[in-house]
């Protein structure tokens, strides 16, 4: 199944074109949430994101990213960190990285994304808006963008909203490919099952298709009647006792039995286009651990829990434009590192950086691959999570929960501002008492650093709206907003 013949199959079908007409705002979703969106500017954005975001549940350490204060950091921890992390990397030997990453922790992977100018790190994502540091109100804030956690929905269900808000400018458009928003094939998905990232409103949801559905890395396809002992039978009842005139009088549920057939082949079509080859690399790429030695194909890792799923979110990028935000996260393993945190932290990062390697190289070479008819600078990947760690090493040899936490950004230079890849953000300093418990990092009076829900806000402008601060303001808990990640701040 090739690319083109995918995107073709997928163009031909309106995922809802039987949806009923959709109330404008402020029935869109609640009031509090209305007034945000309708004080949001949007102008039509050059070109459209896809964002994969993929969440840390539970809260990864910043120190794969940052152990620039490693040696302080020790002296005052209640318990000593090994003596080969507290080296700088020379040959094969010490931790410490050129740019102060964790070598041996996705440190050297980070390396090669950085030199290729295929990511970006925010070493001070530093929560001081209500900063609790409990698991679901971190987690909820973080994936809606809002300290109204009960109140507002999920970014994803956000960025749906502001476009739905603003279709005036979309339908039709050369950013849709022609396309209204109705005719879009799965814009929101979710690899995660349910996901807080699609909280919607309860009591004004949005129009069907605007909604997260679920699929699986092995895209089991959720339309296929395949294993319904009864399916030939219910056709065939159908056939039978719908009459012509019952037809026209319940179009809309015989509307709804085709679109899930067809929604039943495309699916197939991509499960069939995820099983092809990825891209072919150079002869002189034979060397780069991303390639097949023996057939010069990219491979994504073998034995890393995060590859299929990765893998399975790009190629579905790659291969349908319509897909404009992708969750990940759940089923990934936990990231609440509070006891024997090196011994597990330290293999689990480099197993996620080393499948982000692969996936910014299936990003990139997709364009020669497909014959350069796939330009991908338009795909982001960011990965962050709900609190950053307190970087006392306690005395069951973990890390309790803290504020400061590690933004990894990748990907799309075609959205972003020049100069926004290829450089660490942010300086930070160690603060507070290993006795108590109490030993963190913080940015540096002269840092630049930005709450969690700059990412949220973040996302937003890449959508189009340009005050996108607006969009993550609460009269009660957040009245001034959080502005976008400011991307033009040089690195340190």
């Amino acid at each position: 199944m090739n690319r083109r013949h995918f995107i073709q199959s997928v163009g031909a079908f309106s995922l809802m074109a039987a949806a009923p007409s959709f109330t404008r705002l402020p029935g869109l979703i609640g009031q509090a949430e209305a007034a945000q969106l309708i004080n949001a500017n949007y102008v039509l954005p050059q070109r459209l994101p896809q964002v994969i975001n993929l969440f840390l549940y539970g809260g990864a350490s910043e120190l794969a990213g940052n152990l620039t204060n490693i040696g302080e950091i020790d002296r005052a921890s209640q318990n000593r960190y090994p003596d080969e992390l507290l080296q700088a990397a020379n040959g094969d030997r010490g931790q410490i990285t050129a740019n102060g990453f964790w070598r041996d922790a996705g440190g050297a992977e980070m390396e090669d994304m950085l030199a290729s100018g295929d990511m970006s790190v925010y070493r001070t994502i530093n929560r001081q808006k209500d900063n609790t540091r409990a698991h679901r109100q971190s987690i909820y804030s973080s994936l809606k963008g809002s300290l109204n956690i009960d109140g507002s929905p999920g970014m994803g269900s956000s960025v749906a909203a502001l476009l739905e808000m603003n279709r005036d400018q979309l339908d039709g458009s050369a950013q849709l490919g022609g396309k209204t928003l109705d005719e879009l094939v799965l814009p929101f998905v979710s690899f995660e099952g349910s996901s807080v990232v699609y909280t919607p409103d309860a009591d004004q949801p949005l129009p069907l298709q605007l909604r997260g559905l679920s699929l699986n890395e092995r895209f089991e396809n959720p339309y296929s009647r395949e294993r319904d002992d009864h399916q030939q039978e219910l056709q065939a009842l159908i056939n039978t006792v719908v009459t012509d005139v019952q037809r026209t009088r319940f179009s809309k549920v015989m509307g709804g039995f085709e679109q899930r057939k067809r929604m039943e082949g495309l699916i197939g079509d991509l499960q069939s286009a995820a099983g092809d080859p990825l891209p072919s690399l150079q002869a002189s790429a034979f060397d780069d651990p991303d390639v097949d030695p023996d057939t010069g194909y990219l491979r994504y890792p073998s034995n890393n829990r995060y590859s299929a799923r990765l893998q399975a979110a790009v190629t579905l990028a790659i291969q349908n434009p319509d897909s404009l935000f992708i969750s990940l996260g759940g089923g990934l393993s936990s990231w609440d590192d509070h006891d024997a945190s090196i011994e597990e932290y330290q293999p689990r990062m480099q197993q996620l950086m080393q499948a982000l390697r692969a996936a910014m190289k299936h990003i990139r070479y997709s364009d020669v691959a497909y014959g350069g008819t796939r330009d991908t600078g338009n795909i982001i990947i960011n990965v962050h999570g709900d609190f950053g760690r307190n970087v006392n090493l306690n005395n069951s040899r973990g890390w309790d929960h803290g504020n400061n936490q590690n933004l990894y950004t990748f990907g799309g230079s075609a959205i972003r501002p020049q100069g926004a890849l290829g450089k660490v953000v942010g300086s930070t300093e160690v603060f507070g008492s290993g006795e108590n418990n109490r030993l963190f990092t913080r940015p540096t009076d002269s840092s630049y650093q930005a709450e969690p829900m700059s990412i949220a806000s973040s996302i937003y402008q890449y959508f189009g709206a340009t005050n996108a601060a607006s969009m993550t303001q609460d009269v009660e808990y957040n009245p001034t907003g959080d502005a976008p990640i400011d991307e033009t701040v040089a690195g340190v």
